[in-house]
């Protein structure tokens, strides 16, 4: 397919960076809005919802794990100082699944002082108990306010993907200043509230919005090919297929859509990431088969400049960036 242009991809690693190459079919970006008006459309109504989790983590640790999440949030959001534990690895492995399934857990929880004892787990807090109450509420009401904004009706998953993916990358800015010795301070929670982070900080605020929004996600990572830099982005199941998300990479262009809906070969083109390294919910455990992203059917918008939603046609318009023509794109896709 010619190209009009053809950059150089320079987004190594998890750095955010100023340019983004041609991939399997299209190169780099710069502006996009959503349109959300017009009559007699159905008004999404959202609640916070306290228990969400990713389904493949019961492939990891079993299905009992979605009800001990699940009174591990609780704990939480009361909280409460006790709670039923089998061991002290099923805390950690509960702590792990937190920073995409309840990244406000790395915030509160304090993990030195947090201690499992026959079948009880003692939880110990960083804030005081003065506090804990205010830091629940404004988390809660600072995830609610994104979605609310960025998902304002009812429609296909994708869509509300890719609204969200489009909020994450407007309000969040790389964090440049990152450093090795910040490592054990990564949090979803940091991207959530403080609109800032690394890769693994803003894949976990994407996929938590995914999960509120009832789309089933899970953080996917690799080593770039010279094996100099790591990356993290989102991997999504949508219309019951994988697709590759990277809200990261989307911060340097948070009008386009070059970095959603991706397949293996096109996020492979993106940051040289070799398929065949892929890393799926951090685990190795996983039949790599089954998250094999082949379909194309979002290969309208790698080249997307800029697009807009128009909910009452339910279409959306598309301007490329190698030409600037303009094209529209029905949903549900074709």
């Amino acid at each position: 397919m010619g190209l009009a242009l053809a950059l150089a991809l320079t987004m190594a690693g998890c750095a955010g960076g100023e340019t983004a190459g041609a991939g399997e079919d299209g190169p780099r970006a710069q502006a996009s809005v959503t349109e959300t008006e017009g009559p007699a459309l159905e008004k999404l109504s959202y609640t916070f919802d306290p228990h969400v989790i990713s389904r493949e983590y019961a492939l990891i640790y079993g299905e009992e794990i979605e009800g001990e999440f699940f009174s591990f949030c609780d704990a939480i959001l009361s909280g409460s100082r006790t709670m039923p534990c089998g061991s002290r690895e099923r805390l950690f492995q509960m702590l792990e699944i937190s920073d995409t399934c309840f990244p406000l857990a790395a915030e509160v929880i304090d993990k030195e002082n947090t201690r499992v004892e026959k079948g009880v787990c003692y939880l110990a807090y960083l804030p005081e108990e003065s506090e804990l109450p205010a830091i629940l509420s404004q988390f809660q009401e600072k995830v609610t306010a994104v979605i609310t904004a960025a998902v304002p009706y009812e429609a296909p998953d994708f869509i509300k993907a890719m609204e969200l993916y489009t909020a994450v990358a407007r309000k969040d800015s790389y964090d440049q200043g990152y450093t090795l010795d910040d490592s054990l301070n990564i949090k979803s929670y940091r991207a959530i509230m403080e609109d800032t982070g690394i890769c693994q900080e803003i894949t976990g605020e994407y996929i938590y919005y995914l999960l509120q929004a009832g789309i089933d996600a899970i953080p996917c990572s690799a080593l770039n090919r010279d094996q100099s830099e790591a990356h993290v982005w989102a991997l999504v199941r949508l219309n019951g297929n994988w697709y590759h998300v990277d809200p990261t990479y989307a911060t340097a262009y948070p009008h386009s859509l070059f970095f959603f809906g991706m397949n293996d070969t096109q996020r492979e083109y993106y940051g040289d990431l070799p398929a065949e390294q892929f890393t799926y919910a951090n685990t190795d455990e996983l039949d790599r088969e089954q998250f094999r992203a082949e379909d194309r059917s979002f290969v309208d918008f790698w080249l997307a400049e800029t697009y807009q939603i128009h909910h009452r046609d339910r279409e959306i318009s598309v301007r490329e960036v190698n030409t600037g023509e303009e094209h529209t794109v029905p949903y549900p896709l074709p």
